[in-house]
């Protein structure tokens, strides 16, 4: 019997030491992580990588990569005791580009991917996930449709809110899982990389509302509002701003709430700062109208396009403000909301 136990007391002594070598390689694998730079970090698509906030970085203004990573983008402009924001978002990603494995743009290797070479050379602190209107939901559709409509006059009643409304709230419930997948993933990628959940926070960050309740102009003044780049009837306006975009919102607090990370809501976040909202001028918007932006390469394509829609600088500083005062407070829940001071606030979700 002795020398039948003798080599499974081997393996099991061979074991142990393998694993307490694991356990300390990792400790100081950690322990020189932590004396490294921190950061927070910036996933999902053009609402957070920066886009319509102009000041494009690197190689990610085309011809061959429209990631539209801006440096006015908020994760740029965070006050939060981190060494850096780094900026992994990409103009229209969806959630597949954010799993593991999954699908990069652009020839750039997944989020989550590039997300774990993140996680081994900086201490992580903080993620920001924005993702999911590019899922069933194709809000860019849903605004094509919109100014389609207007454009070539279709008439009212025959934009987005026709088009689009019967189908809106089963397309938000049709995304939920693929975004809370993207949770998951995040979640695996820290894990295999060796922090604890506690160590590390991820927050879900909806979508500002670009379309105003009330618009300044009427649906009749046509070449003022092509001009000011809000060609939209005003029913489908108000209905993006009262349903749509609060249909998404609610996706992606449910999102969330079922995994158990924290979310700001962002949905009012713009109010009466947005595309040609009544009451303030062109300059006062938070969030781009239509904008033609061509170069030699996207003429004709929907790249020259691409910013439209999308909060401005302005926009993005006035996130990051809100951002930094909700990450400091203890609310598993937040809400950004426009202050007696004009500017964003975070408040605890009611």
């Amino acid at each position: 019997m002795m020398a039948l136990n003798r080599p499974t007391r081997l393996a099991t002594a061979s074991c142990l030491v393998a694993l307490g070598c694991l356990l300390v390689l990792g400790s100081a694998a950690q322990r020189a992580r932590a004396a490294g730079p921190t950061a927070a970090v910036a996933m999902g698509d053009s609402e957070i990588s920066g886009e319509g906030a102009g000041s494009y970085e690197g190689n990610t203004n085309g011809p061959n990569n429209y990631c539209h990573r801006s440096s006015n983008a908020w994760i740029k402009k965070l006050s939060i005791g981190v060494s850096t924001g780094i900026n992994l978002a990409c103009s229209g990603a969806a959630s597949a580009n954010l799993t593991i494995g999954g699908p990069g743009q652009y020839g750039e290797g997944s989020q989550a991917n590039q997300l774990a070479n993140v996680a081994s050379n900086y201490t992580v602190k903080d993620i920001f996930v924005t993702v999911g209107a590019n899922d069933d939901p194709n809000f860019a559709g849903t605004v094509e449709d919109c100014v389609f409509a207007y454009v070539f006059l279709e008439g009212d009643g025959s934009g987005c809110k026709a088009k689009d409304g019967p189908s809106w709230s089963g397309r938000v419930t049709a995304m939920e899982p693929k975004a809370e997948n993207v949770i998951n993933n995040v979640k695996t990628v820290m894990t295999n990389d060796g922090y604890s959940a506690s160590s590390y926070q991820i927050i879900v960050v909806s979508y500002a509302d670009p379309a105003p309740r009330s618009s300044r102009y009427p649906d009749w003044v046509y070449p003022v509002k092509l001009a000011e780049g809000c060609p939209l009837y005003n029913s489908d306006s108000a209905w993006g701003h009262n349903v749509a975009t609060p249909g998404l919102d609610a996706g992606e607090r449910a999102i969330a709430g079922a995994e158990g990370v924290r979310f700001l809501d962002m949905v009012e976040g713009f109010s009466g700062h947005e595309l040609c909202a009544s009451g303030i001028g062109a300059s006062q918007q938070w969030v781009n109208g239509l904008l033609y932006s061509p170069t030699l390469e996207d003429f004709w394509n929907l790249h020259a396009v691409q910013q439209s829609f999308h909060p401005n600088a302005k926009g993005h500083a006035e996130i990051a403000d809100c951002v930094n005062g909700f990450v400091g407070e203890s609310w598993s829940e937040g809400i950004c909301q426009v202050g007696s001071d004009g500017n964003d606030h975070a408040h605890v979700h009611p």
